[in-house]
């Protein structure tokens, strides 16, 4: 038995066991005769027939009707479960559970759709967290973290602050910046090249073309501390090629690459040093690092695109449990920050503890949270629950701060830490009393 790690992005879901790679396959669909093909056999065809290839049910997930030929996929949400099942079934075994690592652009009731998509896969989920939050948690990096992540159609930042725990504060979207047109302006670009030098257009043909889009991540990989590429096309009537300079391929990008950096400059203070992370599929393009590097106290990182996955997967036990599990948005971090940099983190306090949709606000009269009811402010907690105290913890506020006191013999825990005394409530952090535990949130309000 084992925790398998799953990151969901609409690029591709990667599958990770003891931190290997098990399978990154791509969030694409295609309709045939036959009802469905999804992942890496649908991206093989999908050039052939795109009227037929759907890659958006990651990203837009939903239970919305789609226009689709197949009976057998009515939604975004059924595709996300056909590509979930194949997965499962192809990586998991017997008594296996999964973490799931999800995009800061994942909304909350979206979040709530994949587990209901899990569940009726069969899938055992034990936990699911922030894929930044997960990705940056055990670098050694600054207080301020900002990771990057090109998506298929979009580029996400995602603003993590943190002396001890890294906690989610913000989320950044340029919505037209994705890898999917990106990698057609590259398609075009080797497509006008090939023209010049051998007048054969390797889009003209769907054959050409879905070898081409293929090719297209090698070459871009390729091109990594390279000037120049060869690139080249095999068909029927003999091999078709053109050399590309590198700049090339950033002057074709700089549209997009305008828009990352413009959602860079926004989330970074230029007299605040700060640790950028790039996801892999960020810095696989083309001098792009190398661009947002250039601002003003940026210190530069880079992941393995297992990194999310693997994370989620050996941290399980801070991420869960919880039944049902509830996003993660914050991680104690695994390593004293770099440069010596120990600064206190902001002094951002929690207003208000959220159960069961019902924000409570934390004041100056303290709020009693336990098992079954009581006198004073109270969120009293229904059933026999495992290891909760009738005075389990206390809330409260003092001097503009919010505060949790542990009462119980089973402990609090607060970001998968338990609670020894006393300790402050920032907003993003998550508590849990009992085993397997109530899950709480707090938050901020006005």
């Amino acid at each position: 038995m084992a925790t398998i790690g799953i990151e969901i992005v609409d690029a591709a879901v990667t599958v990770v066991r003891d931190g290997v790679r098990l399978a990154s396959s791509p969030g694409i669909a295609l309709f045939d005769a036959a009802g469905v093909v999804i992942g890496e056999a649908a991206a093989a065809t999908a050039r052939l027939q795109p009227v037929l290839a759907s890659d958006r049910f990651w990203s837009d997930l939903a239970q919305d009707s789609l226009a689709g030929p197949s009976d057998r996929a009515r939604s975004h949400a059924d595709l996300a479960h056909a590509h979930l099942t194949q997965l499962w079934r192809a990586t998991a075994h017997e008594g296996d559970t999964a973490v799931f690592a999800v995009p800061g652009s994942m909304r909350l009731h979206q979040v709530g759709l994949l587990l209901g998509v899990t569940r009726a896969a069969g899938i055992p989920v034990v936990g699911v967290v922030d894929s930044a939050v997960a990705a940056c948690a055990g670098l050694v990096a600054r207080a301020s973290v900002l990771h990057l992540d090109v998506q298929l159609h979009q580029t996400v930042l995602t603003e993590l602050q943190g002396a001890t725990v890294l906690r989610r504060r913000r989320v950044e979207i340029a919505p037209r910046a994705g890898l999917k047109v990106m990698f057609s302006a590259w398609a075009q670009l080797v497509s006008e090249a090939m023209v010049r030098r051998t007048r054969f257009d390797p889009l003209h043909q769907a054959a050409s073309e879905q070898q081409l889009y293929q090719r297209l991540p090698g070459w871009i990989g390729e091109l990594s501390g390279r000037d120049s590429l060869d690139v080249a096309i095999e068909t029927e009537a003999g091999s078709f090629g053109a050399t590309l300079r590198r700049e090339q391929f950033t002057l074709a990008a700089e549209a997009w690459y305008a828009q990352v950096s413009e959602l860079l400059r926004g989330a970074h203070r230029a007299d605040e040093s700060t640790t950028l992370v790039l996801s892999a599929r960020a810095a696989m393009l083309p001098a792009l690092g190398e661009r947002l590097a250039s601002l003003s106290g940026i210190e530069l990182q880079s992941l393995p695109d297992t990194e999310a996955a693997a994370s989620a997967a050996a941290r399980a036990d801070e991420i869960g449990p919880g039944d049902p599990p509830t996003l993660v948005t914050a991680l104690a971090r695994s390593h004293p920050l770099a440069g010596g940099d120990r600064r206190r983190e902001g002094a951002a306090s929690a207003t208000h503890i959220i159960h069961e949709g019902r924000a409570y606000a934390i004041d100056d009269q303290p709020l009693v949270i336990g098992l079954g009811p009581g006198d004073g402010r109270r969120i009293a907690l229904g059933g026999a629950g495992e290891g909760i105290s009738h005075a389990h913890c206390t809330l409260v506020r003092r001097t503009d701060r919010a505060f949790i006191r542990d009462h119980s013999r089973h402990g609090t825990f607060l970001n998968g830490e338990r609670v020894d005394g006393e300790i402050g409530l920032r907003p993003g952090d998550r508590l849990r009393v009992g085993t397997p535990g109530v899950v709480f949130e707090l938050v901020t309000v006005g």
